[in-house]
């Protein structure tokens, strides 16, 4: 039971705190402080017990793929969040202005409570499952604090490894957005092949033999990149567009905003020389 209470940190938690870490580290670098993450935190618990106490009536609708509908769709809408915010923090760029400021907040707070309730009911289920057993107690809190060491640890040092990294690399906090959203697309075609959604093709090939998906290892590069051991030519192609996409998003427009931005500054420039050169002949 230990093991799996760890192995369940990493599946279940883990992603809460990479994605808290990589919004945080976002948001501070534009000058806007915390206080949206606690309302975030505070709301996502509450909306991890209401789903808790509705997961059971939540699973029978739609012919028993209630649950499965209702996750990959949240799935889904955290990605399309994501490019949201990707966005607007390049609008922040070339103009700070109260309004981008605030849609960012709200689109980073948004993807917390998505996340954090989704992650915290199935937590939540695994605990008053197992807290009732027999000798199991014990067990399972000194799991949980080793999973609550494990996961703070990873955080802090993803947190101090994209500042390091974004001293060479500056779009490196967004390029690990990008690649833990599209995990979650990953996530949500998973659950769509599980309901015959999506067709359960061959697999394009199994690399549990490398790596196990359910082990430590991958279920920390599931929290990261979304990885997935037996993957489809559909899932594929969609994690690579998804990729596609937000790359394109992030890159193209903030090229277009550098120039917007150059072009302003070469204005100003112009302007002030003329001032200079009127001034001199008078």
């Amino acid at each position: 039971m230990l093991i799996n209470t760890i192995i369940l940190f990493f599946r279940d938690a883990l992603p809460i705190f990479v994605l808290s870490t990589i919004l945080l580290s976002i948001l501070q670098r534009k000058g806007i402080t915390h206080h949206w993450y606690y309302f975030a935190v505070l709301t996502s618990i509450g909306l991890s017990l209401m789903l808790l106490n509705t997961i059971g009536e939540l699973s029978h609708l739609i012919d028993d793929t209630g649950r499965e509908w209702f996750y990959a769709s949240c799935y889904i809408f955290c990605y399309a969040i994501s490019l949201l915010l990707l966005r607007q923090q390049d609008k922040l760029d070339s103009q700070n202005t109260v309004k981008s400021l605030t849609i960012l907040r709200l689109c980073a707070g948004v993807l917390v409570v998505t996340v954090m309730a989704l992650n915290g009911a199935n937590f939540l289920i695994y605990l008053t499952g197992f807290w009732s057993q027999n000798n199991a107690s014990d067990v399972l809190i000194t799991g949980v604090v080793l999973g609550i060491g494990i996961c703070v640890s990873i955080a802090v040092l993803l947190y101090f490894f994209m500042a390091f990294i974004n001293n060479y690399f500056r779009m490196f906090r967004e390029t690990m957005l990008i690649f833990f959203s599209a995990g979650l697309l990953m996530k949500a075609t998973n659950l769509l092949i599980q309901i015959d959604a999506f067709p359960s093709e061959n697999f394009l090939w199994d690399s549990n033999h490398v790596i196990l998906e359910d082990s430590e290892i991958g279920q920390l590069l599931t929290a990261f990149f979304g990885y997935d051991a037996t993957p489809t030519l559909l899932q594929l192609a969609l994690y690579i567009l998804a990729i596609v996409m937000a790359f394109s998003l992030l890159y193209v427009r903030t090229s277009f905003f550098s120039n917007i931005q150059n072009k302003r500054q070469n204005q100003n420039q112009i302007k002030n020389k003329k001032l200079a050169t009127h001034k001199e002949a008078v």
